[in-house]
């Protein structure tokens, strides 16, 4: 998954005219090693001759090549063979030839931790095999192999053995087999791995300066995503990002000396593909190529960020999943309060950095659709967590919750499960069918021998904010979901009633092309969208329909237009007389997947005309409404278009719906 790649980058700049350097990641993909098995296992035989070594089966990396091999001479014990990135392997050359700093790279830092942690109780990762034949305590070998690159091929790169540590990744376990409470032991295991790197760094020096490096992925560096915000193709959510930048700025200022957070030696990578399980509790921990010397409480709330996209987090219990693994490593690494309070905005950072990084991972490689199917699960995490809860009571929701997740005591035996129930809730497109209950328990509960207070105000206030009746807007554009939200949270035509009973939010999906009438299409477009969606959706569509073609083009207008440009439009009626037509949008609602479709058919009736107005905004210029006092939609005013648009007059007809209807609906709707 690219989200847990090892991305560093040096940023670089060069004079005007100047060819910049190629910076640290561009390096990474020049000598990416490329060998075939055959030479991975003539290297292997070299540094390990007394073994019989058989590659199973190439494993999933980044930068490096990983291979599962058996020894046949020892039983078919298993091992991981790892060939390093030529980046790193010129660190270790560089490094073992300065006297000075003869045990300070990168993969020296990774020694370190694999021998510190495996003397730890309770805390399991891989261990280095030491080349049968060296002769001054090393534990890797160097060979000229093949990189990606032609021009720096060979280069001499880094070849070892590590210990093969068995279990099953996290990210293997089904959701149905997935508990918060199985996430809260994984952040106890956590909590006791932040314990042994502080050990770490109070007893080795040179781990200490090994990790002192820079690192694209260490959330200390966030404000350098913007160097990478341009490959971010759609603009909203270039937008949203640029968000959490700017937030992040003001919060920790551009180098973060606004806050004064504890550091240490980082494992930088607690993801679910890193976290190994066996009978539902976490056996071991794999992979600390991400190892840097920075703020502590990152280790969490990078753990945190993939928790919510944990198989755990897709089956809609994202926020439970993360504050399950809060609670873990709380209960055995307890943070400070500026940590806790700052919690909710490190989360979006990582998850910013990982789809920034993404992005421009797939712009270097665009043939590899495998990184954008990735990328979504991200996007919706980082939608939740910061573009719907930035500010305001989901923000709060979430921060109490996380609150919550740390005044927990911890078990009365190691061996005991953690308990997560009152933190375990519905992400925002789950159903909640007792939330009725919940307000009618929390009215009546001194009847029932308590004081009155239950659940208490704080959980009460979490409960509230995260079961606002939602509703997704299907579009990326932002400005279409503020214009919408001013129809619908206007009066009703009645004069009745104000304000949208529901949250709005946005969403952008990339839907088939459908064909039919304009009706048809629209109920088919807005049924897909709450399956893909999970819950309750809006969609529109928009028709241009001449009554001489009997209604065509109508949905298809955005395609002659792009065939034929305006000329084009007006040219379809020469052979007639009639030039009358009407604009429609057809606004369809579903409560949720494999509910029923409600359309509402706004028309605006006119004819076509010679272009006229803006030439910026579709085929408005050719479109004359009756109502327009002889101007065509692009000659009018924004206002005045609103007053009597198509557009309106769909969602006005949405609006009337909502509030007639405001209980129906929202016992039918999906929750958030």
């Amino acid at each position: 998954f690219f989200f847990f790649a090892a991305v560093t980058c040096t940023l670089m700049s060069a004079p005007d005219g100047a060819q910049a350097p190629p910076s640290d990641e561009e390096m990474r993909k020049l000598l990416k090693p490329n060998p075939t098995e055959g030479l991975v296992l003539v290297a292997l035989s070299q540094t390990y001759p007394t073994m019989k070594l058989k590659i199973v089966k190439e494993l999933e990396s980044y930068d490096d090549k990983n291979y599962l091999v058996t020894d046949a001479a020892n039983g078919g014990t298993k091992y991981l063979a790892k060939v390093h990135n030529g980046v790193e392997s010129l660190d270790y050359l560089n490094k073992r030839a300065s006297s000075s700093s003869s045990r300070t790279s990168v993969i020296d830092l990774q020694n370190a931790v694999f021998s510190h942690i495996n003397a730890v109780d309770g805390v399991t990762t891989s261990a280095p095999i030491p080349p049968t034949l060296a002769d001054d305590g090393a534990v890797v070998s160097l060979h000229d192999l093949p990189v990606m690159s032609s021009a720096h091929s060979p280069s001499k790169l880094v070849v070892r053995l590590l210990t093969w540590v068995p279990g099953v990744p996290l990210s293997s376990v089904p959701s149905t087999s997935l508990s918060a409470e199985t996430l809260a032991d994984a952040g106890a295991y956590l909590g006791r791995l932040r314990r042994a790197l502080d050990d770490l760094a109070e007893t080795n020096a040179d781990a200490v300066q090994a990790s002192k490096r820079y690192h694209v992925w260490d959330g200390r560096n966030t404000l350098d995503l913007r160097n990478f915000t341009q490959y971010i193709a759609d603009e909203d959510r270039r937008g949203l990002v640029t968000s959490v930048l700017d937030a992040f700025r003001d919060t920790f200022g551009k180098d973060g000396s606004k806050v004064d957070f504890p550091t240490g030696i980082l494992m930088g990578d607690y993801n679910d593909a890193n976290i190994l399980t066996d009978g539902g509790k976490v056996s071991g921990v794999i992979d600390f190529g991400d190892s840097v010397h920075s703020w502590r409480v990152l280790d969490i709330s990078v753990a945190m960020a993939y928790a919510l996209l944990t198989n755990l987090g897709k089956a809609k219990r994202s926020l439970s999943a993360a504050a399950s693994m809060l609670r873990g490593f709380n209960l055995v690494y307890p943070l400070t309060d500026i940590e806790k309070k700052h919690l909710r905005l490190l989360v979006a950072s990582r998850l910013a950095c990982s789809v920034t990084l993404g992005a421009y991972s797939y712009q270097q490689n665009p043939e590899n659709e495998y990184l954008l199917l990735h990328a979504q699960p991200a996007w919706d995490a980082l939608a939740l967590i910061w573009a719907r809860g930035k500010s305001g009571p989901m923000a709060e929701a979430i921060d109490d919750l996380f609150r919550v997740a740390c005044l927990a005591k911890p078990p009365a035996a190691t061996f005991e499960t953690i308990d997560c129930s009152d933190v375990a809730m519905l992400d925002p497109d789950v159903p909640d069918v007792l939330s009725s209950v919940r307000a009618q328990a929390t009215t009546n509960g001194a009847d029932n021998g308590g004081d009155g207070n239950w659940p208490p105000a704080k959980k009460a206030k979490l409960d509230e904010a995260l079961t606002v009746t939602c509703i997704t807007f299907v579009t990326g554009n932002k400005k279409k979901l503020e214009e919408v939200k001013r129809i619908l949270s206007a009066n009703n035509a009645d004069g009745s009633g104000s304000g949208l009973p529901f949250e709005l939010t946005n969403h952008k999906l990339d839907l088939p092309e459908l064909q039919g009438d304009t009706l048809h299409i629209a109920k088919e477009k807005c049924a897909l969208a709450a399956e893909k969606v999970g819950g309750a959706v809006i969609t529109e569509d928009t028709s241009l329909c001449y009554n001489a073609l009997n209604g065509l083009p109508g949905p298809y207008c955005k395609w002659f237009l792009d065939s034929t440009g305006l000329q084009g439009l007006n040219d379809m009626l020469a052979f007639t007389d009639d030039k009358s037509a009407y604009a429609q949008t057809v606004v369809a609602f579903c409560p949720g997947p494999g509910q029923e479709v409600v359309t509402f058919d706004g028309r605006t009736h006119g004819k076509i005309v010679p272009a006229r107005g803006d030439m910026a905004f579709g085929w408005d210029p050719v479109f004359e409404p009756t109502e327009g006092n002889g101007l065509t939609y692009a000659e009018m005013t924004k206002e005045g278009k609103d007053a009597i648009s198509h557009r309106s007059r769909a969602f006005a007809q949405l609006r009337d719906y909502f509030h007639r209807e405001e209980e129906s609906v929202k016992k039918s709707i999906l929750r958030c």
